[in-house]
């Protein structure tokens, strides 16, 4: 190539040659650059519920666009769904994707708030909207891609940013209820009624919680000598906390409550506690992990309605209490630990210890185990009647029996095989 004197190209065909050559190699290396084909196999999703509701033969018939598989290790899309109450009563749900085998690394977090007036309906349909739209980044790499479209709702009625700022209830979420059962036969008869009213108040700054209880539950029973045995149970009372934030790990507050309960042999008791708290993770991260360790001390006052077997009608104590929690919501499963340490002051002697675990753990394909216990060591009963309890009191439960501890244990060990696709949702029969 050279270059004439007014300056232009000389152009030769060796030149012609060599530019012809290179376009056919540039247009070759542009489609071998080409975005890679779909993959023609659609996207399995394993979704695991961890402390919130799950209707999974609606997800299924719902999400059609992708193949449910059973077990975490098949999936393509592991979606681990946890769940906790907000202030209102409401529900505020963590959907984590996280992608396994040909979408490794990709993973994504969404939340939902649901309110406290939402249906069963509402909720589970909202989980389905939550879910798709997370699942369309891994779908768009499939064939399947060619079935989505997009709708959008019409937006609301026009709606100024003040009207929705404004709250009239200024946070606070009231909520009451009542339920009762009644059950019998010939010789016996029990009934039961239960009602609650809670006032909360809840913003990143404070909670504020209040609850008012009542409960009844009596049982008649006609024996073999012809006389009836009447056992009556009554427990009411009311409580109250109060919580600020001092920073993303560190918060203080205040426990007081007021009851009354036949079966522990108490007229009134009150008490109140004030407490810290410290989480080593912060508490922003709550719904998937919880190290938290709550320290309270404060005065309790009784007043019996029997003389107790230390002579009391009634008595004034401090007391103090630790309390350590531990959560982890991972996709391998749950695990969940609470101990507590309490006694009297300066009587040291008189103390409780409980411990609470629970653990759901997915070890293997398609293996599984549960375990779930709690574990009461007690020495601070002050509250048991002097009197002895009568047999028929023993065998009905009506009130609280001396004791060194308290226990419940459960386990579970699971192991599923065979086909793992479970997309199919049949209800006849009702199997």
């Amino acid at each position: 190539m050279a270059i004439g004197r007014r300056g232009r190209v000389a152009t030769t065909p060796a030149l012609l040659i060599a530019i012809g050559a290179a376009w056919l190699l540039g247009c070759t290396a542009a489609r071998g650059q080409d975005a890679p084909k779909p993959d023609p196999s659609p996207v399995r999703i394993f979704i695991n519920c961890t402390n919130t509701p799950c209707d999974d033969d609606f997800f299924r018939t719902e999400m059609t666009f992708v193949d449910h598989v059973r077990d975490r290790q098949n999936a393509d899309v592991h979606i681990l769904l946890t769940g906790q109450s907000t202030g209102s009563g409401g529900r505020e749900i963590t959907f984590d994707f996280f992608g396994q085998g040909r979408f490794m690394g990709r993973d994504l977090r969404m939340t939902e708030r649901f309110l406290v007036a939402a249906s069963n309906d509402d909720v589970r349909r909202g989980m389905v909207r939550v879910m798709s739209l997370g699942l369309v980044q891994y779908v768009l790499q499939t064939d399947a891609a060619q079935r989505l479209r997009i709708t959008a709702d019409k937006p609301a009625a026009s709606t100024t940013a003040a009207s929705v700022a404004h709250d009239p209830w200024n946070r606070w979420s009231l909520r009451t209820n009542i339920n009762g059962n009644s059950n019998g036969e010939a010789s016996s008869k029990n009934v039961s009624i239960n009602t609650n009213v809670n006032a909360n108040r809840t913003t990143d700054e404070t909670k504020i919680n209040l609850n008012t209880r009542y409960s009844f539950r009596e049982s008649k029973y006609d024996l073999p000598d012809g006389t009836r045995f009447v056992a009556p149970n009554r427990d009411y009372g009311t409580d109250g906390l109060f919580v600020k934030s001092l920073d993303g790990h560190w918060s203080a507050g205040v426990r007081a409550f007021w009851n009354a309960s036949t079966f522990s042999n108490i007229d009134s008791t009150w008490s109140a506690a004030p407490a810290i708290e410290w989480d080593l993770f912060p508490y922003a991260e709550s719904t998937r992990r919880l190290l938290t360790f709550n320290y309270a001390v404060g005065a309790r006052r009784w007043q019996y309605d029997q003389v107790t077997i230390y002579g009391k009608l009634n008595e004034t104590r401090m007391s103090q209490a630790l309390n350590t929690s531990v959560s982890a919501r991972q996709r391998w499963g749950t695990i969940g630990a609470n101990i507590e340490v309490a006694s009297f002051m300066p009587d040291f002697a008189k103390n409780h210890v409980s411990m609470f675990g629970d653990i759901s753990l997915n070890l293997a394909r398609g293996f599984s185990i549960n375990f779930d216990g709690n574990l009461e060591y007690i020495r601070d009963q002050i509250s048991l009647p002097l009197e002895q309890a009568t047999n028929e009191e023993v065998l009905v439960n009506q009130r609280q029996l001396a004791t060194s501890y308290r226990y419940f244990l459960y386990f579970g060990v699971g192991y599923t095989f065979g086909s793992i696709f479970s997309p199919i949702v049949n209800p006849r029969f009702g199997g």
